[in-house]
């Protein structure tokens, strides 16, 4: 109960956003940085084995989306997660961010790290980032093999509800975006209320929130008529309960691409990594390691 309280950094939530509940820095692994087109970029690597290259939301971090299953996966894997640009800890250029832009620097950031070939795994933002990335192996392009793909409760398809506020400037605002992540919340005390505020505005994201969602090529970049351009084994997983990105999506992407399955948790809501660990990561191994036991 005590991890769960602890709360280090919350981030911008949105549709495509997810809190974070960061482990004591002791359990995470060395910071390290690279450049990636000019710009300083934060990231994990640990573990040995495949690549697993891990790709947070909207207004997150590897901190806050992988924070709790990447020393488990490394168990098993050589897990790479960065701060992507314009979070985290990675520089932040004043640029009109597009989903493509965070598939080139993904692809760049993999070209100087020298990987060969990779699993992806994309929570919310992130998924519609691999998502994409993964449509246009199928075009020639210069990219990273993807051996298998995780999309976690993936944006990128056409969504019927109105997009939330999506930088709070109350506390009101902060605490009904909480309460719209989770699906528990009963870990949301005025304690907590205040210090994630103020962890979310020292983030100095906002910009970056604001370029991604109010550029106007963004509709043009959505996956609903890419999807069976996806070409390689796929896992979809999501909460039941996700307010943010409903179920209906989760099943929209299982059944546009060939071959993928879905498995979803029950008392979930938007973060599955954080809400459901120990359920989440032996599902994930089992895809990931081909023997689909835990896959139903």
């Amino acid at each position: 109960m005590q991890a769960r309280l602890k709360i280090f950094s919350v981030i911008v939530l949105t549709v495509f956003a997810v809190p974070s509940f960061e482990q004591a820095p002791a359990q995470q692994p060395q910071d390290k940085t690279i450049l990636v087109f000019g710009q300083t970029i934060h990231y994990w690597e640990v573990g040995s084995g495949p690549v697993l290259v891990l790709v947070h939301g909207l207004g997150s971090s590897k901190d806050g989306d992988w924070g709790r299953v990447v020393a488990p996966l490394s168990k098993k894997y050589h897990v790479i997660a960065m701060d992507q640009i314009g979070f985290g800890r990675s520089d932040k250029p004043l640029i009109d961010y597009k989903i493509q832009t965070y598939v080139d620097f993904l692809n760049e950031f993999l070209h100087v790290l020298k990987v060969e070939k990779a699993s992806f795994m994309g929570e919310s933002l992130g998924g519609w980032i691999s998502a994409l990335y993964a449509t246009e192996l199928s075009g020639g392009a210069h990219l990273v093999p993807i051996e298998k793909l995780v999309l976690v409760d993936a944006a990128g398809l056409q969504q019927d509800k109105p997009i939330p506020n999506l930088n709070p400037s109350t506390l009101a605002d902060m605490r009904r975006l909480l309460e719209a992540v989770f699906y528990d919340t009963s870990w949301v005390t005025d304690e907590i209320l205040q210090k994630s505020f103020a962890d979310k505005l020292a983030k100095h994201d906002g910009y970056t929130v604001h370029a991604i969602l109010g550029n106007p090529s963004l509709a043009a970049e959505r996956l609903d008529d890419r999807l069976a351009q996806i070409h390689v084994p796929t896992l979809v997983v999501w909460g039941k309960q996700d307010t943010l990105l409903p179920i209906t999506s989760g099943e929209r992407y299982a059944a546009g691409i060939a071959g993928a399955k879905l498995v979803t948790f029950d008392q979930c809501g938007h973060v599955p990594p954080v809400e459901k660990t120990a359920e989440f990561l032996p599902v994930v191994e089992a895809f990931l390691n081909g023997t689909g036991a835990m896959l139903h």
